[in-house]
């Protein structure tokens, strides 16, 4: 039996009896006649093809499979009720769910930061974290399976989807002290093992070019680590060398666990923006979480 072929209306004069305990009191709870109540009761054990109550005397008592659809039941009731008394809040309250996406080589340490202080500030706010490419967060975006992604990159939807540009930030090439002992030297580097985000767009590859231009040597990218997170561990491991933002290794640098490989030319940038569907709804507790990071990140 499929879910929509089941009369709610049946359930809902289900649970009345389940919590009532009986036929007459649930009856005059709803309002409804004793045979309207044990007719539904009947109709609803006829479809599952259970018996949902043990008639004993005028008490109605549940069976284990009433037990189950009694749990379940209360459960998506509950959840229910939780929702339209959200959107049905007119004071405007700052609660409910906000989901967010991630690049995959966003900067978590400061989002966590920021995540922190809006949830002291809204208690009743709860955040849902997606990590995924940006094909995949836009594809989210517009299918409204996400609020919110936070991106190295502007959209690409043929204007479904806005962009608001938050952040500028350095993309460095560190290394630890295995490598490049004496600077940065573009004949060693294809000696050297690299870690890089994704093959589809190399970032070392866009470092080299933007730092040596066309007579960039080809660099010996060994491992495909895709987050930020991972490319710092495995260059602070000694795997290789990779490029970061400037923001994530300043602790490691003045610790000396980390060098800067520099050339003369200025550090690569690059922006990271706030992606959301054009035009969208936005209750209280959307707005808030977007007021909150732009006033966080720009």
């Amino acid at each position: 039996m499929r879910l929509n072929d089941l009369d709610l209306n049946k359930l809902h004069v289900f649970l009345a009896v389940a919590e009532r305990g009986g036929i007459s009191a649930a009856a005059r709870t709803l309002g409804r006649t004793r045979s309207a109540v044990s007719q539904s009761v009947s109709a609803l054990e006829g479809a599952l093809g259970v018996a949902l109550f043990d008639r004993v005397g005028k008490r109605m008592l549940l069976t284990r499979p009433g037990r189950r659809l009694h749990e379940q039941a209360r459960e998506y009731q509950g959840g229910l009720q939780r929702v339209v008394d959200e959107l049905s809040d007119g004071g405007g309250e700052v609660r409910g769910l906000v989901r967010i996406g991630l690049f995959l080589g966003f900067p978590r340490v400061r989002f966590a930061a920021f995540l922190t202080r809006f949830r002291a500030r809204h208690p009743r706010a709860s955040v849902r974290i997606v990590f995924a490419p940006q094909d995949d967060l836009e594809r989210r975006l517009l299918a409204n399976r996400l609020d919110y992604a936070f991106s190295f990159h502007t959209p690409e939807s043929g204007g479904r989807l806005e962009a608001t540009r938050l952040f500028e930030q350095k993309l460095v090439l560190v290394s630890g002290a295995r490598f490049f002992r004496r600077g940065f030297d573009a004949a060693e580097l294809p000696h050297v093992p690299v870690i890089d985000y994704y093959q589809s767009d190399p970032l070392i590859e866009r470092w080299l070019a933007h730092h040596l231009g066309a007579g960039a040597p080809r660099p010996d990218v060994k491992i495909w680590a895709a987050t930020t997170d991972m490319v710092l561990e495995l260059v602070l491991d000694g795997a290789g060398v990779g490029v970061l933002p400037d923001s994530l290794v300043v602790p490691y640098v003045r610790r000396r666990r980390l060098r800067v490989l520099s050339t003369r030319r200025r550090e690569l940038t690059d922006f990271i923006w706030l992606n959301e569907p054009r035009g969208a709804y936005r209750d209280a507790t959307l707005t808030a979480f977007r007021e909150a990071a732009v006033a966080e990140f720009r």
